[in-house]
């Protein structure tokens, strides 16, 4: 039981990570813009 709910849930929790990281690095991306500083 547990380890098919684990199969069922492991791609949504990936998916909500990705998304966080997403988001965050465009946040970075649009303040480095912003303030003329490169992101390397």
């Amino acid at each position: 039981m547990w380890l098919t709910t684990y199969f069922l849930i492991w791609p949504a929790i990936s998916a909500a990570i990705l998304a966080i990281l997403c988001v965050t690095l465009w946040r970075d991306i649009r303040a480095a813009r912003r303030s003329g500083k490169s992101m390397v």
